[in-house]
């Protein structure tokens, strides 16, 4: 089930690092920079989280 949030998170946050938008400028990129690799390190960490069977 986590696998269906996860790669929802991968996708968004991929999308977000990519986009480029001219009308914004050069501080609307970087903040959605910025929340696109927080999308990329929560879906990592919430992935990671589910791999040990202790």
């Amino acid at each position: 089930m986590r696998l269906f949030i996860v790669i929802p998170l991968i996708l968004v946050g991929g999308f977000l690092v990519g986009l480029k938008i001219n009308d914004i400028g050069n501080s609307g990129n970087i903040i959605m920079n910025i929340v696109g690799l927080w999308f990329l390190f929560i879906a990592i960490l919430m992935g990671r989280k589910g791999k040990s069977n202790g």
